[in-house]
Order: C-alpha cells, then structure tokens, then sequence
C-alpha cells in the first residue's frame, strides 16, 4: 500500500503549526511535540532536516525554537516529504538506477512506472503548504478529483 509515513506527516503538522503563529513567534519542538502528542525527540529531528532544505530557520537560546524560513507559498508537499524521506518513488528502480532489482532487465512495468512517477511528482509539487492550510483550496481539489471520477 502506498503511504505517507508518519514523519513526513509530522513534518506536515509542524510547518502547518508554524504557518499560523504570529509572524515573530518562535516554536519549540517541544511545545509543536506536545501539542500533537508527537515525540519531541522524533519532532527535533524532522525539524532539523527541515532547517537543512532552508524551509525551517532555528533560534537558538533560553527562548530559541523555529519559525517558518519560506513562504509557505512556495513549500511543495514534493519537497517537504523528500526533505524527510528522500526521494519519493513508487518502485525502486525509479529512484535508484542501480538498484538490485531481479526484474529489471525483464521489467515490462519500468517504462510505465517512469512516467507515472513524473505525474505523481508533478502532482505533489503543484500542492503547497498553503494549500494544505487552506481549507477553501482543499475543498476545490477534492471537488477536482471527485469530478475526475
């Protein structure tokens, strides 16, 4: 089954948390952890690698924390999730050229799969923490999808 991990889904809840402080707040893993009843130890972590793609500054100090370092209009589901994970691939052979895979000479899926990998990847790039905090915008996209039906 394919499914967000519950990283990336904490990775979510933390920047959607931070997108609606006050615009000089600074949050501590601490409190975004407790609020959502996450581990703080697992919530630093993800909090710092989102700091290293530059999505997420830190402060540090007796008041230290993070805020937002981007503009949430220009934060992708594509990048948050491969922030945490890597990259987001539906089969191996998709993200990793030089994977072991016993198929892969016979593969009769590979070339299909490369192209649904750069739709799905289209798709989560085109959806931006702004969207996910939005909830008018997620209604007019599950409306989409419904309609596609």
């Amino acid at each position: 089954m394919l499914r967000m991990t519950k990283k990336s889904e904490y990775g979510i809840i933390a920047l959607k948390h931070m997108l609606n402080q006050p615009a000089d707040a600074v949050t501590s893993a601490k409190e975004i952890a407790e609020r959502y009843n996450i581990s703080t130890e697992i919530m630093a972590k993800i909090l710092q690698r989102l700091v290293r793609k530059g999505m997420v500054g830190s402060c540090q100090g007796a008041h230290g924390g993070y805020v937002l370092a981007k503009d949430a209009n220009k934060i992708s589901l594509s990048e948050i999730i491969e922030s945490i994970e890597g990259p987001v691939g539906l089969v191996e052979c998709v993200t990793d050229p030089d994977c072991n895979c016993r198929q892969l000479e016979n593969c009769n899926i590979s070339e299909p799969f490369h192209v649904i990998q750069k739709q799905f990847k289209i798709f989560l790039s085109g959806i931006t923490l702004a969207d996910i905090n939005n909830e008018l915008e997620m209604q007019r996209a599950n409306a989409a999808l419904i309609n596609l039906n």
